[in-house]
């Protein structure tokens, strides 16, 4: 996750949003089958360094340097108090081989070539704008070590029930084509996971493969309520970004605010939240 200083991290920076990203990791890491499942047995038994980009409150990458001891993970993020809090959390787990640095993943990064066996980046989609892509993807596989993995995951939004989600959706994405972000071309889709095979080819990944995920949150599934939950709080925090973009007043998304809950939580509600990852490596 990434902030405001210099890019636009829509969620903006608060407590609330570090333990939605706690929980909000959990959620992505069941729907997903573990941490890195769609990599074969060869590929794991040659990692022995790994960096997550904007690593937010460290969720992955504890869980990462817990499950592989072995490993040593550098998490990394723009965020000063996000670093502190995973750089707190890998101490008090008596994680040794867990690691938090405060950097920019939109500039030059602080590694030398080839430094990582594997880069992992999720949810880039949140501060990257569309001209950033191809820059960022390039210098994430400069760090990888030759024959090293660059993975990236991101995902769909939208895909529910609730008229009242849906039309706040459709505020952030609008909010975000008026700062350069996403690649929706209906202003009803974040559009990102098409291009992501595109960037890695782009930037001269091989062997790029793809895997997609589905997060079921309908009523009667156990994530109903913490997904839920989850979209829930996410609309609070946008509403600054939607109101100051221009696309909605505060009266209405207030009037949405009030509505999510209702809708998502009642008894025929249907929504699926979509993942994709794409990985490839470096020559």
């Amino acid at each position: 996750m990434q902030d405001d200083i210099g890019n636009t991290y829509i969620l903006g920076h608060t407590d609330t949003e570090k333990v939605r990203l706690v929980e909000q990791d959990r959620h992505f890491n069941r729907a997903m089958g573990g941490l890195l499942t769609e990599q074969s047995e060869s590929a794991l038994s040659s990692i022995r360094r790994v960096l997550d980009v904007a690593s937010g409150p460290g969720g992955w990458a504890l869980e990462l340097a817990q499950q592989y001891p072995d490993i040593q993970v550098v998490g990394m993020d723009i965020d000063e108090g996000m670093i502190q809090y995973a750089n707190t959390m890998a101490r008090a787990s008596g994680l040794d081989n867990a690691l938090f640095r405060v950097m920019d993943a939109t500039k030059p990064l602080d590694f030398p070539d080839g430094s990582f066996d594997l880069v992992n980046a999720r949810f880039l989609v949140g501060f990257l704008t569309r001209e950033q892509w191809p820059t960022v993807t390039k210098e994430l596989l400069r760090v990888c070590r030759s024959g090293g993995i660059l993975r990236m995951t991101e995902s769909e939004w939208g895909g529910t029930s609730s008229a009242s989600y849906e039309q706040s959706l459709n505020f952030t994405i609008l909010s975000q084509q008026r700062v350069g972000q996403g690649f929706s071309v209906d202003g009803r889709h974040v559009g990102i996971t098409p291009y992501l095979r595109h960037f890695l080819l782009q930037a001269g990944c091989l062997n790029v493969q793809e895997v997609a995920y589905a997060l079921d949150f309908s009523a009667g599934t156990p994530m109903q309520k913490p997904v839920c939950d989850d979209l829930w709080v996410a609309q609070k925090l946008l509403q600054p970004f939607h109101v100051g973009m221009g696309v909605a007043t505060q009266e209405e998304v207030d009037h949405l605010y009030e509505q999510i809950p209702t809708e998502m939580l009642s008894d025929d509600f249907y929504g699926t939240l979509y993942m994709l990852t794409t990985w490839g490596n470096k020559s």
